[in-house]
């Protein structure tokens, strides 16, 4: 019997393993042909981060300064070397190895491209594995965790940011680890495991994109609470614990990001992010209607948000607020290229009812364990059955939890939505892309309880689940099919 209940585990495992590396494979996939087969400079901005990625493969590792007029953009007058590099690095690594082996006339972009590919492969790796702690088998069906590893891993804006050169590739598979980090924890506490790779997803958000940045701060609320708050031993004990793992943890992630913040005050002045040295960068040498002084943003224009939300650029098909929210699901190329709104309108309204539906889940949000207890009481002749509910005096870690989460939803809101106020009204939703794992999180919660009260029977919801992972799954190859043919058209059009 011990024998057989083995076999069938080991087979349990590599049906996993197997489906884990056919999801991952898909991704990578797609990713690849679709960095491949489209032209230089197709996604936001690709133009001036490939300066940089080349600069640094021309100078044989050599990191330009953010004013180099090598990698500064004539019109804007700043280079995205003021921001952190680590993503151009590893493109330039790929560079120089593909002259080993690749056709001297090949378009190196497309090699360079290679980077986000696999950081977005990684991305998806890891929301794969959280999925499993997130959803445990004890508690939830195999087809609940595939549902949020397809909304999460293979949202259409998320899998684009795979396929041209970028940073927010690399804040995608950062936001996936420190996940992971999270889930795991839930599961098997914080072991020194978890806490090394909590501090390896830090420090590489660190090295991404600023507006990840939500993600480290709420690492670090998230330990210090669950530390102080939800262990078992004496206070004492618990301090102890948070200091003498909390150094760790910081200590490898400075060991492994503080070179770029303290190289960046060498060269700026005490400027470790950079941002001040950049608008000052802007403010000389950018054309005169895009300097930061002169610059017509909502707070010069003396705008309110209704306005902000209301405007509609000619060059939109959507006012403000709808062009961000079909963006974040998926608009492509130079932000022109737009999925059929119909299918829009689908997701954005699978997510909201999703959303709403976490509302009625039992204790999503509760910070203290609750008990329900069934007490029988006599009233006259009759005997009544009394559900009371008991608070306890425990933390429940996994109510903290989803505190941090709708805090990581809320950073990159309130982060973006200072950016288009003060600094340049652009309505584009990979801004709010740090808000996806989080976000799928609920919409894939809400879903289930939604699934689970009104579908009782089970392989009816198991079906319905897996029809919803593939259509999910397929939704950013038929992108890639519109991308293709809205890019023929084009050259049709021009020819």
């Amino acid at each position: 019997m011990n024998v057989k209940e083995d076999m069938l585990k080991k087979k349990k495992e590599i049906n996993e393993k197997t489906e884990i590396f056919i999801f991952v494979f898909l991704a990578f996939i797609l990713l690849t042909t679709w960095a491949m087969t489209q032209p230089f400079n197709s996604g936001p901005d690709e133009q001036m981060r490939y300066y940089v990625a080349d600069y640094i493969y021309k100078h044989h590792g050599a990191l330009p300064g953010g004013d180099d007029p090598a990698v500064r953009n004539k019109v804007w007058g700043i280079s995205y070397a003021y921001y952190p590099v680590v993503s151009y690095m590893v493109s330039a690594l790929f560079m120089r190895i593909s002259r080993l082996f690749a056709d001297p006339g090949y378009s190196m972009f497309k090699i360079a491209r290679m980077a986000d590919v696999l950081f977005v492969t990684g991305a998806v790796y890891f929301v794969v594995k959280a999925s499993g702690k997130l959803f445990p088998k004890e508690k939830y069906s195999r087809e609940v965790r595939w549902l949020f590893a397809a909304l999460a891993g293979f949202m259409p804006q998320a899998i684009f940011m795979g396929t041209y050169v970028n940073t927010d590739s690399l804040a995608l598979l950062a936001a996936a680890m420190i996940l992971y980090a999270w889930a795991s924890y839930l599961r098997e506490d914080w072991t020194w495991k978890n806490c090394i790779f909590l501090a390896v997803g830090m420090a590489v958000c660190a090295l991404s994109y600023y507006n990840a940045y939500g993600w480290i701060l709420c690492s670090f609320f998230f330990f210090c609470f669950t530390v102080l708050l939800c262990r078992e031993e004496a206070f004492s004990q618990r301090v102890r614990f948070l200091f003498s793992r909390g150094a760790v943890i910081a200590a490898i992630t400075l060991v492994l990001c503080g070179w770029w913040f303290i190289r960046n005050a060498v060269l700026y002045n005490g400027d470790f992010l950079g941002r001040k040295s950049c608008a000052e960068c802007a403010e000389k040498y950018a054309q005169n209607d895009y300097r930061p002084s002169l610059y017509p943003t909502p707070a010069k224009l003396g705008w309110n948000w209704k306005d902000i939300i209301l405007y509609q650029d000619p060059g939109w098909y959507h006012n403000w607020i709808l062009t961000v929210c079909v963006s974040f699901i998926g608009t492509f190329g130079q932000m022109e290229i737009y999925m059929p709104y119909t299918v829009s309108k689908l997701y954005m309204l699978f997510f909201a009812v999703g959303i709403i539906s976490v509302f009625f889940v039992k204790e999503t949000f509760d910070l203290r364990k609750k008990m329900y207890v069934a007490q029988r009481k006599a009233v006259g002749n009759d005997r009544w059955k009394i559900k009371t509910k008991v608070i306890s005096r425990e933390w429940n870690k996994e109510g903290i939890f989803h505190l941090m989460m709708v805090f990581l939803i809320m950073i990159p809101v309130f982060l973006f939505l200072y950016y288009v106020y003060y600094s340049d009204n652009q309505p584009q939703g990979r801004y709010l892309m740090p808000a996806l794992y989080p976000l799928m999180y609920f919409v894939t919660l809400g879903w289930n309880n939604i699934l689970t009260k009104t579908v009782k029977n089970e392989k009816v919801r198991s079906l319905i689940y897996r029809v919803l992972t593939v259509l999910l799954v397929i939704s950013p190859f038929a992108c890639w099919a519109i991308f293709n043919l809205d890019l023929k058209r084009n050259k049709g059009t021009a020819a």
